[in-house]
Order: structure tokens, then sequence, then C-alpha cells
């Protein structure tokens, strides 16, 4: 006879499960630990944030003559995540600046922690972009870069202001990560000037420029394309990732987009003016991009700019002079600006005007109801 391993009474030697408590008797596997010993743990305080420990050796008490525990903390953690993936770092140098991480590490570190806040996908990717122009100091010590190393990257950046200002805001994320881990003590992203031209107001497609479009559509390649973006407002990487399975023919409407809160996956009603063009493109195809290459591939935002928007700009021989004689430039993001100002012309509630276009003002979006179907297709008939 055996007893059980929680009762202690005796039970058959073959019994698998106590007859008097009904406790299994068979070997009970142990949790494996996460962490090894000495590697430390995570707390999560009264206020909700989190407190990284770690043991760093042990003190003879001159008064009790024992071992007491010395122990390395850090507090303010958002997450359970961050307070986990410092914890190897906790310690290793009480004192000083970390002085042996480089740029690229430091944005690899900073990565998969600041996507899971919750940044769209648009704002990452914008962050990636800007990355990729600070290259020339991608191996240099985070905490040897000086002001003029950093802000030559901005300086040598070959694209626009808004590129540069992408470049500032990541240095400056970088920094805010760096600092409380002890890898720098001064952020000098707050120091970068983003330099070049003036930013200038978007203009609008005048209604001549419109409809020389119009004319075009079905003479000049990408024609097509561009109407169809003046006339839903998506800005242009939002337009390329229109999906045919999002498209409801039979109500003349459109979902998509991103970017912010208000801005994602929204409907856009159809206008009658463009319509057959998206019926045409999307006929006897049930899944897959609207607007794709000739050869059905996916565009990307500067293949379409490139090798589509502007060949059939200047096929169509646009912009047209401006009457003050100031030089005008037209952009895919135009597009937007002149749907927003057709839209604007519409005699329509605030409210639905901003579900068509998916207004970036989250607090204003709050204060009005939400638009239905027939309220945004009675504007876009309109247009």
């Amino acid at each position: 006879m055996k007893t059980c391993v929680k009762c202690s009474k005796d039970i058959p030697d073959d019994a698998l499960y106590c007859p008097s408590c009904g406790a299994s008797q068979q070997p009970q596997k142990k949790s494996r630990k996460k962490r090894g010993n000495g590697e430390g743990t995570v707390y999560r305080l009264p206020d909700g944030s989190y407190k990284a420990v770690k043991t760093v050796g042990y003190q003879l008490d001159n008064e009790s003559h024992k071992a007491i525990r010395k122990r390395v903390t850090k507090s303010g953690f958002k997450t359970k995540k961050e307070a986990l993936a410092y914890l190897p770092q906790l310690g290793a140098q009480p004192q000083g600046i970390r002085k042996d991480e480089t740029f690229l590490v430091i944005y690899e570190m900073w990565l998969p922690i600041h996507m899971d806040k919750g940044v769209t996908k648009s704002t990452m990717d914008c962050y990636k972009a800007a990355f990729q122009h600070y290259k020339p100091i991608w191996y240099t010590p985070f905490s040897g870069l000086t002001i003029e190393a950093l802000q030559a990257c901005l300086d040598n950046c070959p694209h626009g202001k808004r590129t540069r200002q992408n470049m500032k805001a990541l240095g400056t994320l970088l920094y805010k990560y760096a600092i409380p881990r002890g890898y720098v003590d001064k952020n000098l992203a707050q120091y970068l000037t983003v330099k070049g031209e003036a930013s200038k107001e978007r203009e609008p497609f005048t209604d001549e420029e419109i409809e020389i479009v119009r004319q075009s559509i079905g003479k000049v390649p990408y024609a097509d394309y561009i109407y169809c973006q003046i006339y839903t407002g998506f800005r242009v990487d939002e337009f390329l990732k229109l999906d045919i399975a999002k498209y409801n023919r039979e109500k003349g409407v459109l979902q998509g987009g991103e970017k912010t809160e208000a801005g994602t996956d929204r409907y856009v009603s159809i206008s009658p003016k463009i319509q057959p063009i998206i019926d045409r493109l999307t006929e006897g195809r049930t899944e897959g991009l609207i607007f794709t290459d000739e050869n059905g591939k996916a565009l990307t935002p500067d293949r379409y700019r490139k090798n589509c928007f502007y060949p059939a700009l200047k096929a169509m021989e646009l912009p047209l002079p401006a009457p003050d004689g100031h030089e005008r430039k037209l952009t895919p993001h135009c597009c937007r600006h002149t749907f927003a100002t057709l839209v604007k012309r519409i005699d329509a509630p605030t409210r639905d005007k901003l579900e068509l276009i998916g207004h970036t003002d989250e607090k204003m979006l709050q204060h009005y109801q939400h638009a239905n179907y027939e309220d945004l297709k009675a504007i876009t008939d309109k247009i």
C-alpha cells in the first residue's frame, strides 16, 4: 500500500487517483521559470506602472551579521513588456553613461516598443523611411553623436521638408527612449533645424484642369486614376490600397483609409462621374487592388508618382499657369485638397463632410454624430 500524495491516506499501489480526496497520484511537472536566478523580476506598482528589480550581490550587515541582498531597481515603465526588456540592462553599468550601443542598435530596440503603443502603420512607415536618411551615422555610438552629425543627415536628405520633419521627430523619440535607459544624458534632437523651402500651401486642381483630366481619359495613361483620386479624396497611399472586396457596386461606396482614427476604413460614397471608371477597372474581379500598374501589380506611392502621376500631368500639359504668374505645382496630395474644395461647395452638414474626408481632428469628430450612407451619397452625387 502507498499513501496519497495529498491527504496521506492509504491507497492501492496501482491507484491513479485517491479514493478519499480524488487527488491525482501522477507526478506533477514543475512549471519552468521564464527567467533564471539573478536575471531579475518585474512588479506592478499601485499607480499601474511597472518596476524592474534585479539582485546584484550581497553585503554583510554589521549589526546582525547576516547577508543583506543588494538590489538595483528602475521604475516608471508603462508596460510589463518594457520593464522585462530592460532587465538585462539593469545593474549592468551602475555608474556613468553607456557608450557602446550604436544609433542602429538604439533604433532596433526602440522600434518594437513604439509599435506596441498602437501607432498606425502609416506613421511607422514614415519613421522607417526617415531612419534610412540617418545611414551615415548608423554605426556611430549613440552617446558619441554630435549635433553637427545629426544636422548633416537632415541637410543631406534629398527629399522635402516633410521628410526632414519626420527625421527630427524620429530623433526626438530615440532620445526619449535612450535617456532614461542610461545611454545618453541629453536630447540633441531638440536642437535640430529643419531647413529648406518654407512650407507651401498645396493648391487644388482648378475646374479647368479637372476638365482637362476628364477629357484625357482613354487618351493619356492614368488620367482616369487621377480623376478618381480627385473625386474620392483618399491620400495616395490609401488610394493605392483600395480593395475590390471593399467596393459595393450596387450602393456605389468604397471603404478604405488609414493614418488617423477618423480616417481608418471610412466609407466614401462614389460620385457618378467616376463610378463607371471603377466599374470598368473591377469588372470580372472579386478581389485584389482596384488601382494597379499595366501588369496588374501593386503600385507603391513612389512608383505611382514617378511612373503614372507626373508623366500623365506632363502629357496633359498641367498645371496651367496661374493668373497672378506664381509657379504652381500639382502633387498627388493636391487631389485630396481638390476633393475637400469640391465638398466645401456643397450645402451639407459639416459632420457629413468630415466623414467623407476622414478629418484628422478627432475632438471635432467626437462632437459630431456619425453620418449615414444616404447623407454622404447626397454630397458626392452633387460634386
